[in-house]
C-alpha cells in the first residue's frame, strides 16, 4: 500500500480515484512537477481541491500512486510489445532502440517528471516499488535479447546486453529530456541517423569479445 493514499471502497470513489490519477499524469506532461498543483489537478479531474485530500496526505502521496501505476502499465506495454518482425539480433536491437525513443519522445514531460521524481522522493518504499518495476522491464528486454545469446561475443552475455541497454536508454533520456546539453550542441542527427548509430553502439557491447 503506498504511504498517504486512502484506498476508496465504493464504487464512485474508485472513479473519482481514476480521474485524479489520470489528471495528475496529464498535468505532469503539459506542467511538469512544480506546475502540477492539486487545485489544477482537482479542476481537470472535475471535482474540488478536498476530494483529493479525502484520498492522498498531499500532493507527494497523489504523484506516487499514479507514477506507480503508469509505470506498470508501461512495462506491461514493453512485454507486449511486437517482435516478430525482429528476428535477428540486428532487428531486434533496431526495434529496442526504436521503441525507447518514440516512449520519450511521445510523453516528455511526463518522463522528464517520472525520473526527477523517483530519484529525489523521500519515501524509500516507493522508491524501491518503482524501482522493482523498471528493472523489470530491463529483465525482460535482455531476455529478449539474450534469445541470440549464441551471436553474443561478450565473456558474460547477460552483463553486456544489460549494459548496452542501460547505456541506449541513457542517450535517449539526454538527447530527448535535457532542456540544455552537449550532446544537442555537437550532433545534430536526424531520427532516422540517432536510432542507425545508438543500434549500432548497443550491438558493439554484444558482437565483440570482451
Amino acid at each position: 500500500m503506498t504511504e498517504g493514499f486512502i484506498k476508496p471502497q465504493q464504487q464512485r470513489s474508485r472513479q473519482t480515484s481514476a480521474r485524479l490519477i489520470a489528471a495528475t499524469l496529464k498535468a505532469l506532461e503539459e506542467f511538469g512537477l512544480e506546475g502540477t498543483t492539486i487545485p489544477r489537478i482537482a479542476k481537470m479531474a472535475g471535482t474540488a481541491p478536498a476530494s483529493v485530500y479525502r484520498r492522498f496526505r498531499d500532493r507527494n502521496a497523489l504523484y506516487r500512486v499514479a507514477l506507480l501505476e503508469e509505470i506498470e502499465r508501461l512495462i506491461l506495454a514493453d512485454r507486449s510489445m511486437d517482435t516478430s518482425g525482429a528476428r535477428t539480433l540486428e532487428g531486434l536491437a533496431h526495434l529496442i532502440v526504436k521503441d525507447t525513443l518514440q516512449q520519450y519522445r511521445l510523453r516528455p514531460g511526463f518522463m522528464r517528471a517520472m525520473t526527477r521524481f523517483v530519484e529525489t522522493d523521500t519515501d524509500e518504499e516507493f522508491r524501491k516499488r518503482a524501482m522493482q518495476s523498471i528493472t523489470s522491464g530491463y529483465e525482460h528486454l535482455a531476455g529478449l535479447v539474450l534469445a541470440h545469446r549464441a551471436r553474443i561475443q561478450h565473456r558474460d552475455p547477460k552483463k553486456a546486453v544489460l549494459f548496452a541497454l542501460l547505456t541506449m536508454a541513457t542517450l535517449v533520456e539526454v538527447r530527448e529530456l535535457s532542456e540544455v546539453s552537449v550532446w544537442k550542441e555537437l550532433s545534430r542527427a536526424t531520427d532516422k541517423q540517432f536510432i542507425a548509430e545508438v543500434t549500432k553502439n548497443f550491438l558493439g557491447y554484444l558482437l565483440y569479445p570482451a
